[in-house]
């Protein structure tokens, strides 16, 4: 039986309603366990075209910009996809989480998706000997891991960054594809926050993608505002848009 709450490493406490994990900070679900994820291939996946990005030959690597680790669901997505893959290119997948949570999210993420390759012990216990780390010095806040390919020699790493959004974010390399994934923009407003929009086409190319399942007026602007194309299209399930683009 799963706790009611769990402990907070950064002020953010968690509840487990019907087995789903909720910041309490937040107040917002870190996934669904009805369609959470076919709703994250389809926004942040389909959205950027990723499966194609991963098999062309344009480039010789491919890196992944995700606002918002969470319980990590797009990170299993994504690698499920390049595992898929005959030969994928090298990819990175790098990540920032300013609230990092307990491993009973994890646990809670792979009971709600038992058919999946999600958490298991080694990379929970790199995940939270990375967080030990950052609690005792904020300077070291990076924590990696590594997959190899099944088929061939190629690699996806995982790179999070801890700590807060203006700190972590200027330390990122120069990113292809993003996920703009932070809780919905009315409840952590600074993950969507012009300051934040700056950084993220500082960290873009020319053709740098991005897909998100907002599609609040004041970010189409302000991303159409920066240099993005800014397209809307359907939602996933119930939700009527979602929002998707490059820049220019």
């Amino acid at each position: 039986m799963e706790p009611e709450t769990s402990p907070a490493h950064s002020k953010n406490a968690i509840k487990f309603q019907d087995g789903v994990p909720v910041s309490l900070l937040f107040d917002d679900i870190y996934f669904s366990k009805e369609g959470g994820w076919e709703e994250s291939n389809y926004v942040f996946l389909e959205g950027n075209n990723v499966e194609s990005k991963l098999k062309n030959n344009d480039s010789s690597h491919l890196r992944i910009g995700e606002l918002g680790f969470g319980s990590g669901v797009n990170l299993f997505v994504t690698l499920e996809i390049w595992e898929s893959i005959d030969s994928p290119k090298p990819t990175e997948f790098i990540s920032l989480e300013g609230y990092p949570v307990a491993k009973e999210v994890f646990n809670s993420l792979n009971k709600s998706y038992p058919e999946k390759k999600l958490w298991f012990e080694e990379l929970i216990q790199s995940y939270e000997k990375a967080l030990e780390i950052w609690q005792k010095d904020n300077q070291q806040n990076l924590w990696t891991y590594r997959w190899e390919h099944p088929k061939l020699q190629s690699y996806f790493e995982l790179k999070v960054f801890f700590g807060d959004i203006k700190i972590c974010l200027p330390q990122f390399p120069e990113i292809d594809v993003w996920y703009l994934d932070g809780f919905s923009p009315g409840k952590n407003p600074e993950m969507w926050s012009q300051e934040t929009l700056n950084l993220v086409k500082e960290k873009s190319f020319k053709g740098s993608s991005f897909a998100t399942f907002s599609s609040a007026g004041f970010l189409r602007r302000n991303l159409a505002e920066l240099g993005f194309v800014v397209e809307k299209k359907k939602g996933f399930g119930r939700k009527r848009e979602m929002i998707s683009g490059y820049l220019e």
